[in-house]
């Protein structure tokens, strides 16, 4: 794989090389304003751009603390889901030594104290809002952004479309979902070839009568788990667990090159 330059970061941050090289040996800060300052320390970092202060002191600063972010949720169904999640999650990074700091409200959105900020179903502002003040590694879960630099990990719903389609046939079902998504990948989810329906505690009773697909399993067991006219393609599952741990790991080490929107199957 050929070396990240100073030409590669000045492409990404869409500025001039010039710029970027201010920016990198804190030079003529009245040339730049601070959000593209912001924006160059960040491709800096998540490509472990060489030769650099900044990435050793990213290197040296290790915490092995992890923060997981989520917005606030009020449902039972929202909470079940979320804790399914992380029962998995956790023991995947315990296992590999780090701590896990489980969050809904940060009151400094600036973060010293961990080594990534990953972030579940969180809005786009919220998410680049941290990115902006943080140049540690952010990953989204179950959620669209709107930019290359962060890797995104989300189920791949073409796939489970595919799945009640075979089961029921086409336009022959419901995707029913429990409202853990951004606004974005909402609003990519309503794009599928089937009604797509987001639901609520008390709505449950309401899918009796049609042949539904889920990825949740809180649905899948208060529908009927026997019941022929309901289809679980979980979305919690072992393979999403380790395409996160993939992706945090090429987030750490500013790999290059390689696709950051990774749909699980």
């Amino acid at each position: 794989m050929e070396k990240f330059t100073i030409r590669d970061i000045a492409r990404l941050a869409d500025v001039s090389v010039a710029t970027v090289s201010y920016i990198i040996n804190g030079k003529n800060a009245e040339s730049y304003t601070e959000e593209t300052k912001r924006k160059v320390l960040q491709i800096v970092n998540l490509y472990n751009y060489q030769p650099s202060r900044l990435a050793q002191s990213f290197a040296l600063s290790k915490s092995n603390n992890v923060i997981i972010l989520s917005e606030k949720h009020e449902s039972v169904l929202q909470k079940a889901e979320s804790y399914d999640f992380l029962r998995l999650f956790s023991k995947a990074f315990e296992r590999l030594g780090y701590n896990l700091i489980i969050r809904t409200y940060l009151e400094n959105t600036k973060i010293d104290t961990a080594d990534a900020i990953i972030c579940m179903g969180v809005e786009e502002d919220r998410f680049l809002k941290l990115a902006h003040e943080n140049y540690v590694p952010l990953l989204s879960v179950d959620g669209i952004i709107h930019d290359e630099l962060f890797f995104q990990i989300m189920q791949d719903f073409d796939y489970v479309v595919e799945c009640g389609e075979r089961r029921f046939g086409k336009n022959n079902f419901s995707l029913a979902l429990v409202d853990l998504y951004n606004q974005s990948i909402k609003d990519e989810l309503k794009k599928l070839p089937c009604e797509v329906i987001f639901i609520q505690d008390s709505e449950i009773r309401n899918l009796t009568d049609r042949n539904i697909v889920t990825v949740n399993a809180s649905i899948y067991k208060l529908c009927g788990e026997y019941n022929d006219s309901i289809l679980l393609v979980p979305a919690n599952t072992e393979a999403k667990v380790n395409a996160l741990v993939d992706c945090f790991f090429k987030a750490a080490d500013r790999i290059q090159g390689v696709e950051h929107m990774v749909k699980v199957r």
